[in-house]
């Protein structure tokens, strides 16, 4: 049952209602009455009812004052005002204090009831409701950690049907009207469950749990989202971390730092300490990758020639490899000229800072452009090929390959009668010699590599695109036959299995 407080001066009308209401048939216990607000409070404070019928105009302390005072101290009593007519200004004022129900004098118990029904009704709701959330904090406490790992994985990758559970977590921490960002680190090689841990460990030791909210990894990056409260705190805490993560292995840290934003814009904070992990380090003494660094830089732009890749070249293939890769994303993203320059530049400041980097924006075509930038960076990296006539020659066929990649016609006669201009079995020779292996299982290999590339850098490609971007017909048929034997499932299959390993 629901407890009722009377409140009203004016004995007739409180007596009246207090004694020939028969209040229990309504699921209503009454628990007093009072004749003035200062009583009424006195009341409140004693029984604590659910719902407190005043007068408006009563001495000492007026029904207004009254409900005032009581909203401050008990916010979910509900109150029932009751006014005569004139009374509006009174009521305009309870309206402000949000009281919504009403009984004009005279009154009878058709009148009462009636509204004591839809404030019963009221109550129930905000009961079940609260109920729900209750239930909701209790199942959200009892989210494994793995579970609420997964939890935030999800929604860092945008998937939309998790958020619900996710709100009812961040609700529990307190971090709805509160900043977050993200802090990540990446290594060359997946982090295992003991080594999030190691980091996770560290950063809640010097930051206080209360202030790591959510710890997650995809593929090679550990992510943990911080109370946006820390933020000017944490570039000593990266330090800290990296310099004890070494006693424990040796593996390189990449750290990135997203800028602060609020909760809903988690996946895009995401999007940003990716984009920033893609750069790779920029020299010794940069302790992490931060948001804002490369504000001049679009994000996509960043993200279509691999900086780290160029660095970590160990041969001139390799290099033609990724340069290769990323003409082909600007080619399909519609290159636009400033893209391409503010992309290849990025690329060369990150490698060589001090060199004059805009002289090989000049030039316009992409088959010389690609030459040119693959030998000067194989030079700057020690690989390019000194006075060996076959290691010369291996170049050559390299570059030759790579021009005419997406070119049906890139058999061993066509390449060295149309672009090399070569003996078949001079090509044969030094190409073996060279590579180790055949090159038709070299061509197969590079090509496949090229299309597993594009399908993980844009999920949404179609078939024919990337066939026709690697060599093969438009209709896509020949493509997959072959795709299928070299990985073992079909390009859509692979799509579907990148989006799972995320």
């Amino acid at each position: 049952m629901y407890k009722l407080l009377i409140v009203d001066d004016e004995d007739v009308e409180r007596e009246g209602m207090a004694d020939f209401i028969q209040w229990e048939k309504y699921g209503i216990s009454l628990a007093g009455t009072a004749w003035n607000g200062v009583e009424g409070y006195e009341e409140i404070q004693n029984q604590m009812p659910d719902i407190v019928i005043t007068d408006i105009k009563m001495p000492v302390m007026n029904g207004i004052e009254l409900i005032r005072k009581t909203r401050e101290d008990f916010p979910d009593i509900v109150f029932i005002v009751l006014s005569g007519y004139g009374e509006y200004e009174y009521t305009s004022r309870a309206m402000e204090l949000g009281v919504r129900h009403y009984i004009l004098k005279p009154c009878d118990e058709a009148k009462i009831v009636e509204v004591i029904g839809k404030v019963t009704e009221e109550l129930k709701v905000r009961e079940e409701k609260k109920r729900k959330e209750d239930d909701m904090r209790t199942q959200v406490k009892r989210l494994a950690p793995r579970a609420r790992e997964q939890m935030f994985r999800n929604v860092l990758l945008n998937r939309e049907d998790i958020h619900k559970d996710f709100e009812a977590y961040l609700g529990e921490c307190g971090i709805f009207r509160r900043e977050v960002f993200l802090l990540a680190f990446h290594k060359e090689k997946w982090f295992d469950y003991l080594e999030q841990f190691v980091v996770t460990n560290i950063i809640t030791e010097l930051l206080g749990s209360s202030h790591v909210l959510l710890v997650t990894s995809i593929r090679n990056d550990v992510l943990l989202l911080l109370d946006g409260r820390v933020f000017d705190e944490i570039q000593p805490v990266i330090v800290k971390v990296k310099k004890e993560y070494e006693k424990f292995d040796s593996s390189p840290l990449q750290t990135a730092v997203s800028g602060r934003g609020s909760w809903e814009q988690i996946h895009g904070l995401y999007e940003e300490v990716s984009g920033l992990l893609k750069m790779g380090k920029i020299d010794a003494d940069t302790d992490a990758l931060w948001h804002g660094f490369y504000k001049d830089i679009n994000r996509e732009e960043l993200m279509l020639i691999n900086y780290r890749t160029l660095r970590d070249a160990k041969s001139y293939d390799a290099i033609l490899f990724e340069l290769y890769l990323g003409f082909v994303k600007m080619r399909l993203r519609g290159d636009l000229a400033g893209r391409k320059e503010a992309a290849i530049l990025y690329v060369l400041d990150m490698l060589y800072e001090d060199e004059d980097n805009e002289q090989w924006l000049k030039e316009e075509d992409d088959r010389e452009l690609l030459k040119l930038l693959a030998d000067y960076i194989s030079e700057k990296q020690g690989l390019h090929p000194g006075g060996d006539k076959e290691e010369r020659r291996m170049r050559d066929i390299l570059l030759g390959i790579y021009q005419n990649i997406s070119s049906q016609e890139l058999s061993i006669q066509w390449l060295t009668k149309e672009v090399l201009y070569m003996n078949q079995d001079y090509f044969g020779r030094v190409f073996s010699k060279c590579m180790k292996q055949k090159y038709s299982s070299y061509l197969l290999n590079v090509r496949i590599e090229l299309a597993k590339r594009l399908i993980w850098y844009f999920p949404e490609i179609k078939l024919s695109q990337i066939a026709e971007e690697v060599g093969y017909p438009a209709d896509g048929q020949y493509f997959s036959k072959t795709f299928r034997k070299s990985v073992g499932m079909s390009p859509s299959e692979y799509k579907d299995y990148i989006q799972k390993q995320a």
